[in-house]
């Protein structure tokens, strides 16, 4: 139940390893000791401003401020309780909210704001960020012993630009999830055109990540959920996700291989790689003849 700090990109897939971690302790967790409710309660920590964010994750009582809820209400840390909390951008909370933090952390306990009464709880932090903590402690924009209270293990997420070998099959993942969304399938013809167009994904620069591949993939099932399904292709990739075409214009036209080799690398596939040629089956086939 270590304290677990994820550095990464925007974009980079924070929260989706947060939330692998957290299913992953809690199953090992529950075949040892039984199975029980194990939350996971995720906060932006820069997207609440510095008020209201110490009463989301504290909580308050009656008469903490104006407008502060009848009986109370109990912060994040509490309902949390048995399970993870997900802080995300953790290098955007303020100075005086990372004190408490800390103090939180320590002893196993919160107090609401505006009241006096320590509630117990027993809550596993996990913690993200796209900045340098590092050099936010040298400035003094980050509290040293937070950040080794925080970061017992440290994970690092590279970008999507260095996971080349990742991008089409999370492309597939996302395109068959957002096609299910739409009651319509991913065919294996989808799956071939796909393939078709790795070259065209791969080399794209992917400055959103992971977020961005999953944007673009709904993007794309809104065309592909339609009857009757057109081909895709690179062509028709590229037609509907502009920002694909314009990072292709910069590099070498992707059309490397053979017809041979093509089809040598699509297991005979002739659709798939003429498609992944940019040609069509006839011109494939006479081109492979010739």
């Amino acid at each position: 139940s270590a304290a677990v700090l994820i550095e990464g990109e925007t974009g980079t897939g924070k929260e989706l390893a947060a939330q692998a971690i957290h299913r992953e302790y809690f199953a090992r967790h529950d075949a040892r000791q039984g199975k029980k409710s194990h939350p996971f309660v995720a906060v932006n920590c820069g997207a609440i401003a510095e008020s209201l964010l110490e009463a989301e994750l504290f909580g308050y009582e009656e008469g903490a401020f104006t407008g502060s809820r009848r009986g109370g209400r109990a912060g994040l840390f509490e309902i949390a309780h048995g399970g993870t909390l997900f802080l995300d951008e953790i290098g955007e909370m303020p100075l005086p909210l990372q004190t408490r933090l800390l103090r939180v952390l320590e002893e196993k306990e919160v107090t609401r704001v505006g009241g006096h009464q320590p509630v117990p709880v027993d809550v596993r932090v996990i913690s993200a960020t796209h900045c340098n903590l590092e050099e936010d402690m040298r400035q003094g924009q980050f509290r040293r012993d937070l950040f080794y209270r925080l970061s017992i293990l440290r994970l690092q997420l590279p970008p999507l630009r260095e996971r080349v070998a990742d991008i089409l099959p999370l492309a597939e993942s996302f395109l068959k999830v957002s096609l299910a969304a739409l009651s319509a399938p991913f065919s294996a013809a989808l799956r071939q055109g796909l393939q078709a167009s790795e070259t065209v994904l791969v080399h794209y620069d992917w400055p959103g990540n992971i977020r961005e591949l999953r944007n673009m993939m709904e993007r794309l099932a809104l065309f592909l959920s339609v009857e009757p399904t057109p081909d895709l292709t690179p062509q028709f990739m590229q037609l509907l996700l502009p920002e694909l075409a314009r990072e292709s214009a910069k590099i070498p036209a992707p059309r490397l291989l053979t017809p041979q080799q093509a089809l040598e690398k699509f297991k005979g596939d002739k659709t798939a790689a003429a498609n992944y040629l940019g040609i069509s089956r006839t011109t494939f086939w006479r081109r492979l003849k010739n």
